[in-house]
């Protein structure tokens, strides 16, 4: 791996979170990623899925160019169109069906080109990995895709438990595989005409991330959660790569932070998650930490570069202490992109309340159902307080008035704020199907929707 002065601020934010987070691979394209790393490998060889192998991951990485300009309307050649799709009626339904499997990117203001459209992976058919416009023609090559996937390929690959390693590969076959349907037949059909053909490929970037599992406990709660939420084979397929879209992105994310605040001496996170709807000090004390927690971010990052200056300057390298003085400065161009993934990732997925704006920590509705898909066990059932106490133990999140209470909170924000904030949680988990009320004393949590 090249040191951290050979590549600046990418080598550094690296060295930092164990991977280059950076703002345009942010939410739903890190999952994306993995999915496509994933896909790639069962097309290569199945056996290698998830092969807990030391060296280099190799895959087949395709496009699916044809059907991502479709979606997006943009003109083709006359010849390479018909050849793929027989009459404008056929078109304009292939269009309109294409059009709406893209995945939704929040914050969006314009509609993008078609190498910044990918298709939501409902089947296998449709996984497909990064490409661009090179001299007019689709080519395969990273654009969005920024090594978040590939972290979190590493990361499951790299599970010390064999046995629940294998059973995630065995769930994750499921969902990147053939699936066989029409949707998958008509996607297969499409890719057929790409114009940037199926390659393999090494990625390097990948063997590259470091899990840091002695450092942050998100690795392990990413093979957890990920085994749980593959492992749910009475829940449609569809669901379950839906959760796996919330849930990778919002565990790198919070790795990400663990990190930071670690390498400040900081104690580990606490996020209090508002389910209100109107303003309180709950919210307000929430607001505040998503503030503090991306300025410790940046703050982490001009810190360890301040320590690479100080060791050049020791060591009588003045050309180095001085490129990495840029870096120290408060606030460094170098922060920006890193500390807005953390931010926009939480927000993409729904663990923010919107995109921009005064923002505080919350669980929209996919969200929600992706954190039960992967804290629970297939079957498993658990008491509400029960819920909201191992959200603080194992997630460092804070929604009701006990936990509250034991965490030392209600010394400036009131018990009752927090009673009211844990009855609104019970409204959303109730609403989604994954709370069921047996007595006013009673409310059961389970994974599966019903």
């Amino acid at each position: 791996m090249a040191t951290s002065h050979d590549r600046g601020g990418a080598s550094l934010v690296q060295e930092l979170f164990g991977v280059n987070v950076q703002e345009q691979g942010r939410g739903f394209y890190v999952a994306l990623e993995l999915l496509a790393i994933a896909r790639g490998v069962m097309l290569l060889d199945p056996n290698q899925l998830l092969a807990p192998t030391s060296g280099h991951v190799t895959y087949v990485r395709a496009s699916h160019d044809l059907a991502r300009r479709i979606a997006v309307g943009e003109e083709l050649q006359q010849e390479v169109l018909a050849s793929a799709v027989q009459g404008d009626a056929a078109y304009e339904t292939l269009s309109a069906l294409l059009s709406s499997l893209l995945v939704e990117v929040p914050g969006r203001r314009r509609t993008p080109r078609w190498f910044s459209s990918h298709f939501y992976p409902f089947v296998g058919e449709l996984v497909h990995y990064d490409a661009v416009q090179r001299r007019g023609a689709p080519a395969i090559e990273r654009y969005v895709f920024r090594d978040g996937g590939g972290w979190a390929y590493h990361v499951l690959r790299s599970d010390p438990d064999g046995v629940r390693r294998t059973e995630a590969r065995d769930g994750l076959a499921v969902l990147v595989g053939d699936s066989g349907t029409p949707l998958g037949r008509v996607a297969a059909a499409l890719q057929s005409h790409d114009a940037a053909r199926p390659t393999e490929f090494t990625d390097l970037s990948e063997s590259e991330s470091e899990p840091r599992d002695a450092d942050s406990p998100w690795p392990e709660l990413l093979r957890r959660g990920v085994h749980s939420i593959v492992s749910r084979t009475q829940v449609p397929r569809a669901k379950r790569t839906e959760s796996l879209m919330h849930w990778v992105p919002y565990c790198l994310a919070r790795h990400q932070l663990h990190l930071a605040r670690r390498a400040l001496g900081e104690p580990d996170a606490m996020i209090l998650l508002d389910a209100t709807h109107d303003a309180n000090p709950l919210r307000r004390r929430s607001q505040e930490s998503l503030d503090k927690f991306r300025w410790n971010i940046a703050k982490a990052l001009t810190e360890r570069a301040a320590q690479h200056q100080q060791a050049a300057s020791e060591r009588g390298d003045v050309d180095q202490a001085e490129r990495w003085a840029k870096f120290a400065q408060p606030n460094a161009n170098i922060t920006k992109s890193p500390r807005a993934f953390f931010s926009e990732t939480l927000a993409a997925v729904g663990a923010l309340n919107s995109t921009s704006g005064r923002r505080h920590f919350t669980f929209k509705p996919p969200m929600l159902e992706a954190l039960v898909a992967a804290l629970l066990a297939p079957g498993e059932e658990v008491e509400f307080y029960r819920f909201c106490q191992r959200l603080h133990t194992e997630l460092g999140l804070v929604v009701d008035d006990r936990t509250a209470r034991s965490a030392g909170l209600t010394t400036d924000i009131d018990a009752g704020v927090f009673a009211l904030n844990a009855e609104a949680f019970k409204l959303r988990l109730a609403s989604a199907g994954l709370l069921t009320h047996y007595s006013d004393a009673t409310s059961i949590i389970h994974g599966e929707p019903r």
